[in-house]
């Protein structure tokens, strides 16, 4: 009886340990990137998951894939036009490329704040198409350059501008993971359906 307990604590003290390892993953440029934040956004009452690199934080990132969950947005062409529209309005320029035939829409744009050093250089796309579950999701990846001299900014937007059309094609071919929901109280990962996740998700 004594071994059976010791067995069973001891199946228990591994089990937070190999909690980590369960934690859905995907596969893009080569890099790993793990779900590390998981919120729900006050503003549309559903769900964004955002990977990052091994190493990297929600606070500190250099790459970044993220899904966005848009419930009441029921045309992802007309949601990403909107997303153009709101762009140009912040005078941020941005291309925006249709599928009507599979119902996507892929914008990239980048974003600067230049108001103190660091500079920082932000390129993002966001592939937008239908939710499984219902209106659409999105699945942004963003590139982000901490800059300290102004004149290496325009250097960098030139290197970026070479691989432009390499990243847009492996975001266009890359599958949006299943929206996930953390239960931080319950320390266990859910899909929107209420499906427990138990094993990590690879994407390539």
């Amino acid at each position: 009886m004594k071994r059976i307990l010791i067995i069973t604590f001891l199946m228990f003290a591994i089990l937070p340990v190999c909690a980590s390892s369960l934690m859905p993953s995907l596969k893009l440029n080569g890099s790993k990137f793990t779900l590390y934040y998981s919120a729900k956004s006050p503003e549309i009452g559903s769900y964004i998951n955002e990977y990052y690199k091994s190493g990297e934080t929600y606070e500190s990132w250099t790459e970044l894939v993220a899904v966005h969950h848009f419930p009441t947005a029921y045309s992802p062409i007309d949601y990403a036009k909107s997303m153009s529209d709101y762009l140009a309005s912040m005078n941020c320029p941005c291309s925006i490329e249709n599928d009507e035939e599979n119902n996507q829409s892929l914008i990239d744009f980048i974003l600067i704040d230049s108001s103190r050093l660091p500079i920082i250089l932000e390129f993002n796309i966001f592939k937008y198409e239908k939710s499984p579950i219902c209106g659409s999701v999105a699945l942004q990846y963003a590139k982000r350059y901490l800059i300290y001299n102004l004149l290496e900014v325009d250097k960098v937007k030139k290197s970026f501008e070479k691989d432009r059309d390499k990243y847009l094609n492996r975001v266009k071919k890359l599958e949006i993971p299943d929206i996930v929901t953390y239960d931080i109280e319950k320390g266990k990962y859910t899909h929107h359906e209420g499906i427990l996740m138990n094993n990590s998700k690879l994407l390539d």
